[in-house]
């Protein structure tokens, strides 16, 4: 990343950030000065942003009403004062048909939700809702006996005028009171003082007595689908004809705004302004084409960013090979690394779906996961966007492009190492002998039968769980210690020596206790491992002198025990294991006792149990490993004490959805 220094007249700002703008690379910093103020918009400037605003609300509402998200495309190219004209008429347009549209949704709305009960009830009043003389006041109860403190409470305040009429419908109960008019008021306050309120008919029918209501209700219902069908149609002919204008009109006027918008980011004098920003060394030849058509004109210069001073304020770009580039959604919505520092992404790329496949291990859950992929993909492919109601969340194509390319290095792992423990849907080929260990034998002595082997049989604990726990260790040994050699290099690059005695510490303090824990457990590596776990609690004293933070002493077996954690992924896996195996016994066991019956009945409760034990594992599978990285590596490493600032580059919405 380089700085970019702008200087020139002040007539030439505007045409300044088109050009940037249409290179599309310069994170533009807010410059202020104490020699120099703020850029102040003019009063034209001003009306004209305010103008370009009202048209990029009036498009985006516009395709809003008419079911089209605001697409960028090529952008208008005529005036402020043709865009307002063109965008009015489309905009009055589709609010009309918004407006109509929306008014018949919520009539039929109305008629469905009241439309039997205002039959009831026009029916309980047998014409008497259209009597100058009463009033009819309608309400719902829940049972038929709450109706008796109803009548009582009329009794008391009205005496014996009125009548209360009631039936039964599906759920509640219908009823309504008629009284004198000059008594409505009275019952009303009968009513509430039983917690009951008159039901009152949303929007025309609210005004209608019950009778005529009903049958408005009734016709209506007849009509309005009709009616409704035809502003619909009418809507889909709008947005037709109407949508590559209104989304030319939204591209122009974002553009236009956003220019508008990072004046104000500049500095000025009377006749003069400065502008200041970033940009990647990559990048650097397509700003200079962009200011060489204003050469002459204007001053430019590029400086290197000083590390050590600048790097809160230098925006960060992820560098990543693109097979590990979809990586970055794991980590980009926690931390953005700071400018200089340590980018996680190719660690989790590598790691996290190594740790998924030996969590679940199983190639059928494999598949499955390799089928979401594809679908992701998909939506990618044909720029739709993916709504999961349940959980409020809305993913876009390029969200999902990525997620399509992070879930099928999952699913390859998680055949890998299904094909090693030979498990599909759990024991399931076991069962059918297409799997089998050739260590195990039949009740007679028999060896087992199958076509393929099983390599690791993770169910058979004496002989894998050490293997398979060895493994899952050797991986938290060596994340947790590289995260503190990472953290003492970039330390000691930026001179915060105090982080860096903190991480050269903590790691050669666990050098010696995993050395001391690995003669513990096997018996081997003496005097060697002695000699380690010397040396390493020395470094480390030394370390936690030098760092001033004697909280490490109490914190180093805290240390020891995030190596352990890394048990998860064999213990989580396992857990898996196991319930899936019991699932297929169940199914089996069916089958093998009731026949044909029993193998029907076996595969539908069998095939429930995985679909149960997938609900409720299956999160887990995926945070478990993840977590690893996020806490155990990424926290060591100190990817959470510092934060970058995101790369934003000025340039067009074009340019933002690509």
């Amino acid at each position: 990343m380089e700085k970019l220094m702008v200087a020139g007249p002040k007539r030439l700002a505007k045409e300044l950030l088109a050009e940037l703008q249409r290179a599309g690379v310069v994170h533009i910093e807010p410059l202020r000065t104490e020699e120099l103020g703020e850029y102040r918009l003019s009063a034209d400037e001003d009306g004209e942003l305010r103008r370009w605003e009202a048209v990029a609300a009036g498009a985006e509402h516009a395709l809003g009403i008419l079911g089209k998200a605001a697409t960028p495309t090529k952008p208008f190219t005529g005036s402020l004062s043709d865009a307002e004209a063109i965008l009015k008429p489309w905009l009055e347009r589709a609010e009309v048909l918004g407006r109509e549209r929306a008014a018949l949704e919520e009539e039929l709305q109305a008629i469905q939700l009241f439309g039997s009960v205002a039959e009831r009830l026009a029916g309980l009043t047998h014409g008497l809702d259209q009597s100058q003389r009463l009033a009819v006041i309608p309400f719902l109860v829940s049972k038929i006996e709450e109706l008796e403190p109803v009548r009582a409470a009329l009794q008391a305040s009205l005496e014996d005028r009125f009548l209360l009429e009631s039936e039964a419908l599906p759920n509640q109960i219908a009823a309504v009171v008629v009284v004198l008019r000059r008594d409505l008021e009275a019952a009303r306050t009968a009513l509430s003082r039983q917690g009951l309120a008159e039901l009152r008919f949303p929007g025309v029918y609210g005004n209608l007595p019950l009778t005529q209501a009903a049958a408005r209700m009734r016709e209506r219902s007849k009509l309005a689908p009709e009616e409704l069908i035809g502003i619909r149609e009418e809507v889909a002919k709008l947005a037709k004809e109407s949508k590559d204008s209104l989304e030319a009109l939204w591209t122009r006027a974002k553009d236009e705004v956003a220019r508008l918008r990072s004046l104000a980011d500049m500095v000025a004098g009377k006749y003069g302004f400065a502008l200041m920003g970033w940009v990647p060394q990559d990048a650097k030849g397509r700003v200079e084409t962009a200011l060489g058509r204003l050469k002459d004109q204007i001053l430019y210069s590029f400086e290197p960013v000083d590390e050590h001073h600048e790097a809160h304020q230098v925006p960060v770009t992820l560098k990543n090979p693109p097979w590990a580039k979809p990586f970055e959604l794991l980590h980009g919505f926690l931390n953005t690394p700071r400018y200089g520092g340590y980018d996680p992404t190719v660690m989790i790329a590598t790691t996290f779906p190594f740790f998924f496949g030996m969590v679940v291990g199983d190639m059928a859950f494999g598949l499955l996961f390799y089928l979401l992929a594809r679908l992701f993909a998909g939506y990618a492919r044909r720029g739709e966007t993916l709504e999961i109601g349940f959980l409020g969340a809305k993913m876009g194509p390029d969200v999902l492009g990525q997620l399509s390319k992070v879930l099928t290095w999952m699913a390859f792992w998680a055949v890998v190492w299904g094909f090693l423990y030979g498990e599909f849907f759990g024991t399931f080929l076991e069962k059918l002998h297409v799997f089998y260990d050739p260590n195990h034998h039949g009740e007679a002595g028999e060896a087992a039968k199958g076509l393929i082997p099983i390599l690791i049989n993770r169910l058979d604990f004496e002989r894998t769980a050490n293997l398979l726990i060895v493994i899952s260790l050797a991986f938290g040994v060596f994340q947790v210690l590289y995260a503190f050699a990472i953290r003492a290099y970039y330390a000691y690059k930026h001179r915060h020596m105090a982080h860096f005695w903190e991480g050269l510490g903590y790691l050669a303090g666990l050098v010696g206790l995993v050395a001391f824990a690995y003669t513990f457990q096997t018996g081997k590596g003496a005097p060697l491992t002695y000699i380690l776990l010397a040396v390493g609690l020395a470094i480390f004293l030394v370390s936690v002198f030098l760092a001033r933070i004697p909280l490490m002493i109490a914190e180093l077996p805290g240390k020891g025990g995030q190596i352990l954690s890394y048990i998860r992924i064999y213990a989580v896996g396992v857990a898996g294991a196991v319930l899936y195996d019991l699932a297929n016994q169940v199914g089996f066991g069916l089958a093998h006792s009731l026949g044909i019956i029993g193998v029907l009945l076996g595969l539908l409760l069998g095939g429930l149990m995985v679909i149960l034990i997938t609900a409720v594992t299956l999160l887990g599978h995926v945070l478990q490993p993840i977590r690893l990285l996020w806490i155990e590596f990424a926290s060591n490493f100190g990817f959470y004490d510092e934060s970058g600032k995101p790369y934003r580059p000025f340039r067009s919405v074009r340019g933002e959805s690509s």
